[in-house]
């Protein structure tokens, strides 16, 4: 199976999105994008999307798993589970089919990565309200992540990454580093606070907050220019 060195469009993986968007909401489901595909909807047309990052909001304490096999279930014919290449891993990876199955190995699949939103969840992402999520007058079917968790969710991957003991992670710090940059201008542009409340109604959770002051420090070390810009954003 071809999942390296494909001709990847943006087209192509808005519609695994928006694929996997429709089961899960058939299945009363609430999710949210995050990560390039994001990032790309948010009008960073240079970000061209690899995957999907797409973090499920009504779980019902059930895992990434479970949602994995409703979507594979839901449409075998275009979604299908493979085994981690980690032996010790417990996980399955989700991938998308460009063209449905024939009977052969597609020539071309996306990745779709499924999260848990809360603490106690890997990434440990904030759990969105409903109501605060963003959608674009471009791509209306797509559910959004709100800017500023998104920017935040960006910085934690920066750092993640640049931590990490694998060359490919850390290699991802650069594309990383241009991602934050956007993404900053952007939520300083609309204003975006850490005090205020998105969209009036739910503001970021303290324990999320403080484990981003953390980052932001650590990125501020590293690039004192954009100091000024993180200020206005409530980290001072």
């Amino acid at each position: 199976m071809v999942h390296n060195n494909q001709s990847l469009t943006s087209w192509e993986v808005r519609q695994s999105a928006k694929e996997t968007v429709s089961i899960l909401k058939n299945n009363k489901v609430k999710c949210c994008l995050f990560g390039s595909l994001a990032c790309h909807i948010q009008g960073m047309k240079y970000r061209r999307p690899g995957d999907v990052d797409l973090v499920i909001l009504n779980h019902g304490k059930r895992n990434a798993e479970y949602f994995k096999e409703l979507v594979a279930s839901s449409d075998s014919d275009r979604f299908y589970l493979e085994k981690s290449t980690n032996p010790k891993a417990k996980y399955k990876k989700l991938f998308y089919r460009v063209t449905p199955y024939q009977g052969r190995d597609p020539s071309k699949v996306y990745k779709i990565d499924i999260l848990i939103a809360g603490q106690d969840y890997p990434l440990q992402i904030p759990n969105v309200p409903v109501s605060c999520i963003q959608y674009s007058k471009q791509y209306p079917g797509l559910p959004l992540m709100p800017l500023l968790p998104l920017l935040l969710m960006k910085l934690q991957g920066w750092y993640d990454h640049r931590s990490s003991w694998r060359k490919d992670q850390v290699e991802k710090q650069r594309r990383d580093i241009t991602d934050i940059g956007k993404l900053l201008k952007m939520a300083k542009n609309e204003e975006c606070h850490l005090d205020e409340e998105i969209k009036g109604i739910w503001r970021l959770p303290k324990w999320f907050t403080n484990r981003m002051r953390r980052f932001v420090g650590e990125y501020i070390e590293h690039f004192p220019d954009t100091e000024e810009d993180w200020n206005s954003l409530g980290f001072e």
